[in-house]
């Protein structure tokens, strides 16, 4: 569907519906008939700025998404991130042209008066991701992931047979192992359906929600919880109050931002920095992270049960009895698979193994950020970068908070697509096997620009995160309540 028309009179907006054909004799009528949008200014937008009074900006229209923003199946949260703001690059990052071209007209109520200029940064990253979708690389060839479902199900049916056909302790620990390369592997797999990277046509329509619930029945992760947490981390990336992947009190404080206990916006609650913070997990956090990690996993469980349980929830997010059946689906056939070991030694080992391995998965994820500048709402500049409000330069907040893994092609399979992590963010739906061939696009941009680009080994991204964690570990122990206070100004 084509995009909507417009003409300006005066403060007026007059909106054109898409295929509708006119000519001279109608034109005038049709402009009589429908009606005036008023014009507003960016600082007018800006006051509608909750979920009873949301508005957005979108390639210049004033969007009213009030009476939707709970229906929206990136979760409310998602939106509520930018209402009042210019959301033009987050929407059309995450969605597709003609589905944005269906729904938007649906809200516009005016266009903006005052729209600043659009920066020469921005225009070039706008033009990238469309000659990206011009030449088809948001969607992939099905022969991809044929050959990606084989060989991770291979993984699988060859840890079953040491399993189940093996009776030696090393044998079944072999089997441990490449069960948790099989939960890594499926992970990134629905990683990509996810973000609907994994199309063979940009308007193939993927059920989400029964594809999540193999997903879910063979990896045991809720995926309409992680949809939940992603959609939200990919808007606001590193935000201190608002991106879940980076609120992990009382375990991890990646900044002494964090020491205030913080509202944090996607949970709905103070993050607080309380005793077991300050005494146990955040001083020592840097010693405590590979352990963590190891273990990491059963939280995953927990978070799913906890949000397929709050059925009656309102945040746009649909759990169904699909999503609950699989997830006791993929307890079952571990319980069974477990109790079929002789011991209870073992049984122990191959459950402690299993899950240690796939923790490579959250070390995955979190080299990916930890390291990189944590964004604070109140602060105004971070690399030279004005980045005091979300909705603004959405391309480089996503360059500075993410951190790409530098690694040989024959290792790609390893890190399933995380290690272009900058690409990933600035074009989501791209798909996995084109972010090779992509990513030297993006480090041109970058510099370019003279944005901070950054790309390690995996060695030197884990030394990163060792630091960031072990330089707030030290500026915790000496932290006070009564310091930070004065240093903002409170009290």
């Amino acid at each position: 569907m084509p995009p909507c028309k417009e003409s300006v009179e005066g403060d007026y907006l007059l909106l054109d519906v898409p295929n509708v054909k006119t000519n001279a004799t109608t034109a005038s009528a049709t402009a009589t008939n429908k009606p005036l949008v008023k014009s507003y200014t960016v600082a007018e937008v800006a006051s509608h700025n909750t979920k009873e009074d949301a508005w957005l900006i979108y390639k210049g229209k004033v969007l009213d998404v009030t009476k939707w923003i709970g229906s929206h199946p990136g979760g409310e949260q998602t939106i509520l991130n930018f209402v009042g703001m210019d959301a033009t690059d987050e929407l059309r990052t995450f969605h597709d042209d003609w589905v944005l071209d269906t729904k938007v007209p649906n809200f516009v109520i005016g266009t903006v008066s005052d729209a600043p200029e659009i920066t020469e940064l921005v225009k070039d990253f706008r033009e990238l991701g469309e000659e990206f979708e011009k030449v088809g690389y948001f969607h992939v060839s099905q022969w991809y992931y044929i050959r990606k479902l084989v060989e991770v199900f291979s993984v699988l049916a060859l840890s079953l047979y040491l399993l189940l056909k093996m009776e030696s302790f090393v044998a079944h620990m072999g089997s441990a192992v490449l069960m948790g390369i099989f939960w890594q592997q499926f992970a990134f797999v629905g990683h990509d359906c996810g973000h609907m990277s994994a199309r063979t046509h940009a308007r193939d329509n993927i059920d989400v929600t029964r594809l999540g619930a193999l997903v879910t029945f063979c990896n045991g992760i809720s995926v309409a919880w992680w949809k939940s947490t992603h959609n939200v981390h990919h808007a606001v990336p590193n935000s201190v109050d608002s991106d879940p992947d980076i609120a992990h009190l009382p375990v991890f404080a990646l900044s002494k931002l964090m020491f205030a206990s913080l509202f944090n916006k996607f949970h709905g609650r103070v993050m607080e920095f309380d005793w077991a913070a300050r005494n146990i997990f955040v001083p020592y956090q840097h010693l405590w992270y590979y352990p963590i990690m190891c273990v990491a996993r059963f939280n995953l469980y927990i978070q799913s049960v906890l949000f397929l349980l709050s059925w009656n929830s309102n945040d746009g997010h649909v759990r169904t009895k699909l999503d609950l059946a699989a997830f006791i689906g993929f307890y079952s056939w571990l319980s069974l698979l477990v109790s079929s070991i002789p011991t209870w030694g073992e049984r122990v080992a191959f459950v402690l193994l299993s899950h240690a391995v796939a923790g490579l998965l959250n070390v995955q994820i979190t080299l990916s950020h930890f390291s990189r500048p944590i964004f604070d709402s109140a602060s105004t500049e971070v690399d030279g970068h004005d980045h005091k409000k979300y909705g603004g330069d959405f391309f480089t907040r996503n360059v500075i908070s993410s951190l790409d893994v530098d690694c040989p092609a024959y290792l790609d399979w390893f890190h399933g697509g995380l290690q272009f992590q900058t690409l990933h963010h600035c074009y989501p739906r791209i798909g996995r096997q084109h972010l090779r061939k992509t990513m030297p696009l993006i480090e041109s941009l970058c510099k370019k620009h003279s944005l901070p680009y950054t790309s390690r080994s995996f060695a030197e991204c884990n030394m990163e995160v060792h630091e960031t964690l072990k330089e707030a570990a030290f500026q915790s122990r000496s932290w006070s309540p009564l310091i930070y206070e004065s240093m903002c100004a409170h009290g």
